[in-house]
């Protein structure tokens, strides 16, 4: 019997295309046949659509691909979510633009999500880690960001509220599935969001041994503590997203963990204004996330170069 057929979502926006053609060569060379690439650039202002469709063919000769543009910028959850609907096979596999695919990844993670005895809704992988030259920084994603943890089984909702622990770009699920959760929300990362929601359907599972090497730099779109420098760019990233991200989750799932997320932060922002009792409210509720409740008690205290520091060696995963 055939293997089913695997739709490979991959979604473009301004790529480097020595890094894309790294990418797609490592498609082309999946021992996992019955393959079909989907392709959708968010309208790029850097490569034409004739510039990516001469990189497509040049590279991706193994098995078909189709190339659309959309017509204006519509963000990564946009995009992909139209990429699942451009597609028609059994499963999905999700692909960022910057990566390297090990050849077996595909063969992998359908083998898991096919014979897993949890029958998980949604599988993902650990990765390796590499540069902007492609250079090792790390074997595993858990040695270079070292709170970093996968679960598996089933019951994982009340985690994923606080935390995604699975790259989009190691996903696999059946089509339906994931077509069955659009439109994808525009305040989650979609990769968050639809661990999420599997979790409320059943159980996800893993595979610990890296299945792509994943490329760490400057553009990356998510990333611990992306985009902060200063308290107020924490508050705007991490706590009123946070805010956002519950108050979303909280339209698919009535979780007592939800009142819990909705209580912390509050206090969370609480805290953050200096407001009276905020401190107290937010040492009071820490068990709901003590690592982030202890940082924001004394870091959000601390002087403006102080702060910035920590920041910057958080993002670097010395803290």
């Amino acid at each position: 019997m055939n293997p089913r057929t695997v739709a490979i979502l991959l979604a473009t926006y301004n790529p480097p295309l020595g890094w894309l053609a790294e990418l797609l060569d490592s498609l082309n060379q999946q021992s996992y046949p019955n393959l079909r690439l989907y392709v959708r650039d968010d309208a790029s202002s850097t490569v034409t659509t004739d510039e990516l469709d001469a990189l497509l063919r040049a590279h991706i000769t193994a098995f078909p691909y189709v190339l659309n543009r959309n017509e204006v910028n519509r963000g990564s959850n946009e995009t992909f979510s139209a990429l699942v609907s451009d597609a028609s096979e059994h499963y999905i596999a999700f692909c960022d633009q910057d990566d390297i695919w090990l050849p077996e990844k595909i063969e992998h993670t359908v083998r898991l999500l096919e014979e897993s005895p949890l029958k998980p809704v949604i599988v993902c992988a650990n990765v390796s880690i590499i540069d902007g030259d492609g250079k090792s920084i790390a074997d595993r994603i858990d040695q270079h960001r070292r709170r970093h943890v996968f679960l598996r089984g089933e019951g994982l909702a009340p985690a994923l509220i606080h935390r995604n622990f699975a790259l989009g770009c190691t996903m696999v699920a059946e089509r339906e599935r994931i077509a069955s959760y659009q439109p994808f929300p525009a305040e989650i990362v979609h990769d968050h969001y639809l661990l999420f929601r599997a979790a409320l359907d059943g159980a996800i599972d893993y595979l610990d041994e890296p299945q792509m090497r994943y490329r760490v730099y400057g553009g990356n779109q998510t990333g611990v503590m992306t985009g902060v420098r200063t308290k107020a760019d924490y508050y705007t990233r991490r706590i009123a997203v946070y805010l956002r991200r519950v108050a979303r989750f909280s339209e698919y799932a009535d979780l007592p963990a939800l009142d819990e997320a909705r209580a912390w932060g509050a206090a969370r922002v609480a805290n953050f204004k200096r407001e009276k009792g905020g401190f107290a409210a937010l040492w009071h509720m820490r068990h709901v996330n003590r690592v982030t409740s202890l940082f924001e008690l004394f870091a959000l205290r601390m002087p403006r170069p102080i702060f910035s520091l920590a920041i910057k060696l958080i993002q670097k995963g010395y803290l």
